[in-house]
């Protein structure tokens, strides 16, 4: 069984320190691309999620021991290991939303370093799992953790999905959710999400619908959903640790 992970607003803004990744590190290339999903950790203790999908769509997650201080979603563009991008960047202890940019340099499935226009960079290596199917029968189960979006209080939430994907989210706030989860067609391992809220207590709204991606790593238990209202204004995150069937 895994702890759970928890969520607690901060009132510091953050900074990733750097860690340098060579572009002429051992291994051949596959692909021209910076597709994948890609980890970092500062030397601060913020840990960075950053998942480029096959269509440049690209999501991001910035921790501390459990605690989200930001997210991202915007588009990239790589080619001979440059890249560059644009999006919406979401500071939790600041609760503001607002639009950036950023610049990079990547080794295709080895490494990968970013800068924002914010002044915020990371270097990152690329996560193996990544190329492993997404399968409902490993993401089946119940989660325990806590969803917030930009402009709203931490909430404690039970995750459940079944074999089939529908997707159900309860909690003590009058909020709960349904929707489903489904493998992406490229054969990676992430999860396109669909969810519709309900209830007077829900964070965007009751009858708000977000879409967005899941990842979920079998080795760490760890779950990580991050989704979009249909206006693209603002988002839901939700980060959660498996606790059996």
């Amino acid at each position: 069984m895994f702890k759970p992970l928890t969520l607690l607003t901060l009132t510091t803004v953050f900074c990733l320190g750097a860690v340098a990744a060579s572009r002429d590190e051992a291994g051949a290339n596959t692909g021209d691309s910076a597709e994948g999903f890609w980890v970092a950790t500062a030397p601060s203790g913020v840990h960075v999620k950053w998942g480029v999908l096959d269509n440049g769509d690209t999501w991001g997650l910035y921790d501390r021991e459990g605690t989200i201080l930001g997210a991202f979603h915007g588009s990239t563009r790589s080619s001979q290991g440059v890249l560059h991008g644009t999006g919406q960047a979401f500071d939790i202890p600041s609760r503001t939303v607002g639009a950036t940019s950023f610049t990079g340099t990547y080794v295709p499935r080895q490494a990968i370093s970013i800068t924002t226009s914010h002044g915020v960079g990371f270097s990152g290596r690329y996560v193996a799992g990544y190329d492993q199917p997404a399968r409902l029968s490993e993401l089946a189960g119940r989660f325990d953790g806590e969803g917030l979006s930009s402009l709203s209080p931490v909430h404690s939430m039970d995750l459940r999905v079944d074999a089939s994907g529908a997707v159900a989210l309860s909690s003590d706030h009058g909020c709960t959710a349904s929707g489903t989860a489904t493998p992406r067609p490229g054969g990676k391992n992430v999860f396109n999400m669909a969810l519709q809220f309900a209830g007077s207590g829900c964070a965007l709204g009751h009858g708000t619908t977000v879409s967005g991606i899941a990842h979920f790593s079998t080795a760490s238990g760890e779950l990580f959903v991050l989704a979009m209202n249909a206006a693209r204004t603002d988002g839901w995150l939700y980060l959660g640790a498996w606790v059996g069937e």
